[in-house]
């Protein structure tokens, strides 16, 4: 999900009349898994942007009540996505994964993590009492075993890739098993030292669905109508308010289920507005993911800081529409830095040098 998409992921099926030769040298490229990508993307940037406000003293309590909704959908419907495309990698051999998967991301995650906590403690917000410069570099020292940021994403989508070749000769029904028993304990309110390791165990399950369970989301989306949409959104509230309401979201496998139906509803929503034209931009930004998400959260950040030292305050309640803001900005940063980098010789910000990548992911 985080990595550049200059070659097509997802072949469509041949056209009525068209030539099959010529569909196998140019594969159609199918809209929905992207628009999922930014659907996702964009929902995790106003979930930490609202965060942020919220704990700079903001009112965003409307903003709070939509996030923690949409919280048993994005993250799975996130890796159910990255891990639709992981199929390759679960064949080849350790050493080309090595240097072309988790080279990326270990790239990406050891140049961005310092940066990602710097700006957390330059601008107050490291969210550990005292923290100072000692604080910062006895937590970059363990940012490999313990990442601290929200880079957890990174280390955790390296983490799936091992696993899924580790566990390429176990049966896929006896890996989706095991996973969903450890992300039923795990989504019931394990909080261990690092978010990293909590999500790990958490979406395994969505991961391997993705890897094994392809050609069925394949003919789900195909078939997907308004009125199946519907359905699929009215079955994931349901759950979610319901594990809510009754207090249910510690008993092991509850919480799961909600997440379990935030999948179906979010490939339904997808599928919907990528037939919409132009997609309300989404096709593009899930094809762009990756300088957004290494930025956001600094971005953001910084912009807060700004607001508070210079005593700007919103009170509400204009203060809801703070994080909207905030997340229009980090997004557009992003998107700038990512279409900029390449262009002044910079490509090294988002991806590891090709020579030492070799012929790439």
């Amino acid at each position: 999900m985080l990595t550049p998409s200059g070659s097509p992921r997802h072949a469509g099926a041949p056209g009525p009349g068209r030539d099959a030769a010529v569909e196998r040298r140019a594969p159609a490229r199918l809209a929905w898994p992207d628009v999922a990508r930014g659907l996702a993307i964009g929902l995790v940037v106003l979930y930490h942007a609202t965060n942020w406000t919220w704990q700079t003293g903001y009112e965003v309590g409307v903003l709070r009540e939509v996030n923690e909704t949409l919280r048993s959908l994005r993250m799975p419907l996130f890796f159910t996505v990255a891990g639709m495309f992981a199929a390759k990698w679960t064949t080849v051999p350790w050493s080309r994964l090595a240097r072309g998967k988790l080279l990326f991301f270990a790239w990406v995650f050891v140049l961005w993590e310092p940066v990602s906590l710097l700006v957390r403690l330059l601008t107050g917000y490291y969210q550990v009492a005292d923290a100072d410069w000692g604080t910062l570099g006895h937590d970059l020292a363990w940012s490999l075993l313990v990442p601290r940021s929200e880079l957890w994403f990174i280390w955790t989508l390296a983490v799936f890739f091992v696993i899924a070749r580790a566990l390429r000769r176990v049966p896929a029904p006896v890996q989706l098993v095991l996973a969903a028993a450890v992300g039923a304990w795990a989504l019931a309110g394990w909080e261990p030292a690092s978010l990293a390791w909590r999500g790990t165990a958490q979406f395994a399950l969505f991961f391997l669905a993705g890897l094994h369970l392809r050609p069925l989301l394949e003919r789900f989306a195909e078939r997907v109508t308004w009125l199946w949409a519907v359905g699929a959104v009215a079955v994931w509230l349901g759950v979610q308010v319901a594990v809510r309401e009754l207090g249910l979201a510690d008993v092991p496998g509850c919480y799961l289920l909600a997440n379990i139906a935030g999948v179906p509803a979010g490939v339904t929503v997808s599928v919907l507005l990528s037939r919409v034209p132009g997609a309300l931009g989404l096709r593009w930004l899930g094809a762009r993911t990756l300088p957004v998400f290494v930025t956001h959260t600094s971005v953001v950040l910084a912009l807060l800081s700004v607001l508070w030292r210079n005593g700007i305050w919103i009170p509400a309640p204009p203060s809801q529409w703070l994080p909207v803001a905030l997340w229009a900005a980090a997004i557009a940063v992003g998107l700038a830095l990512g279409e900029l980098a390449p262009r002044i010789g910079a490509r090294w910000l988002f991806a590891p040098p090709r020579w030492l990548s070799g012929s790439g992911r």
